[in-house]
């Protein structure tokens, strides 16, 4: 288990950032399948879907995390999704998952546009949390 230094308790719930990475994966899968079919559309399209498949999973992994590792549970599955992205880059293009083709530009703009949105999720879902302590 990870330990925060300072504040004692645990930041990262490995069970939450993985059902977050699941359910962000199944987003880009099916919303991609849905969406484009069998070729791959826009890339301001796949962008938009991208984030908001992280949004989604960051969101759920810090919701359902402990309250003060929020964010970080939305970097985790962030950090996993760019890790299941490229694999799926490795074995050759799948469907709507996968960078394969792009330049190392596009390589860092997707993985920001990862980073953010799982991030951004996370963030989004410790400040819903807080609200709904009050």
């Amino acid at each position: 288990m990870a330990r925060s230094q300072a504040g004692g308790g645990r930041r990262v719930d490995w069970f939450a950032a993985g059902l977050g990475l699941v359910l962000s994966v199944v987003i880009q899968l099916v919303g991609g399948t849905l969406l484009f079919g069998n070729h791959r559309g826009p890339l301001v399209s796949q962008g938009l879907l991208t984030f908001g498949a992280l949004l989604a999973g960051g969101f759920l992994a810090g919701f359902i995390g402990p309250l003060g590792g929020a964010a970080w549970n939305g970097v985790i599955v962030a950090v996993g999704f760019i890790v299941v992205e490229e694999l799926a880059g490795a074995m050759g293009p799948v469907g709507p998952l996968g960078s394969a083709g792009l330049d190392t530009v596009g390589l860092v703009i997707d993985d920001v546009l990862v980073l953010t949105g799982g991030t951004i999720g996370g963030l989004a879902a410790g400040g819903a949390r807080r609200l709904n302590l009050r």
